[in-house]
């Protein structure tokens, strides 16, 4: 069962979907890059992929991002904002009383994995990130100089340190793949690194988007 959700993270109306395979599963939330949206290329695949593992699935738009109908209302968001978002979701997940909230994952991609890092959320019990940045460079597109501002308040090097069991997924062609032997070496164990060869920051190849499931869903299977 995949169904439309909505809940409110300070005043926003938040849009997502729950995949959910049987009542009381165990769920995994995906967070989404910093320009992307819960319906990029890699995330519809990645819920189909866990909810065909018996895992349920919501996948949201951070505030500002999304298309359509179901673009999240809000402006573009900062870390900080992004991190409320997320606990939302994790609430709202709490409140709808459909999966094991004793067994929750999540899945970060790019800036969606410095969320998952810095928001230290203790009712994670596992994490996986992809071609995620410890910091960033001013490039993106979207953003205005108060979200580099905000970004020093983080200490993401630091943060891992607490982070529960956690794989990192990074391509080989991927600028940020130093930044992932960085963050792995800051974090505890259990933790794993993979580097998939010939794969860029987005996983664009299905080979390698496959691959990188792989490593998720084996991770999520001795970990939740």
């Amino acid at each position: 069962m995949i169904e439309s959700v909505k809940f409110y993270s300070e005043g926003n109306l938040i849009f997502g979907n729950l995949h959910l395979p049987y009542e009381n599963s165990p769920c995994v939330i995906t967070l989404h890059g910093l320009e992307s949206s819960k319906d990029g290329y890699k995330w519809p695949i990645i819920a189909e992929k866990l909810y065909g593992q018996g895992y349920a699935c919501l996948r949201f738009n951070f505030r500002g991002c999304g298309e359509g109908s179901e673009k999240s209302e809000g402006e573009f968001a900062n870390l900080t904002e992004r991190i409320k978002d997320y606990k939302s979701a994790l609430q709202f997940l709490q409140g709808a009383n459909k999966v094991d909230m004793n067994r929750l994952g999540a899945v970060g991609s790019s800036f969606g994995g410095m969320v998952g890092i810095a928001a230290q959320d203790k009712r994670i019990r596992a994490i996986a990130i992809l071609a995620t940045p410890y910091k960033l460079r001013e490039k993106a597109r979207k953003v205005k100089k108060s979200f580099y501002k905000d970004l020093e308040k983080y200490d993401l090097l630091k943060a891992i340190k607490n982070a529960p069991p956690i794989m990192m997924i990074y391509g080989s062609l991927d600028e940020y793949v130093e930044h992932g032997y960085k963050l792995y070496e800051n974090a505890r164990e259990p933790k794993r690194i993979e580097i998939i060869e010939g794969a860029d920051h987005i996983l664009s190849q299905p080979e390698h988007l496959n691959r990188a499931i792989d490593l998720i869903l084996e991770w999520f299977g001795e970990h939740l």
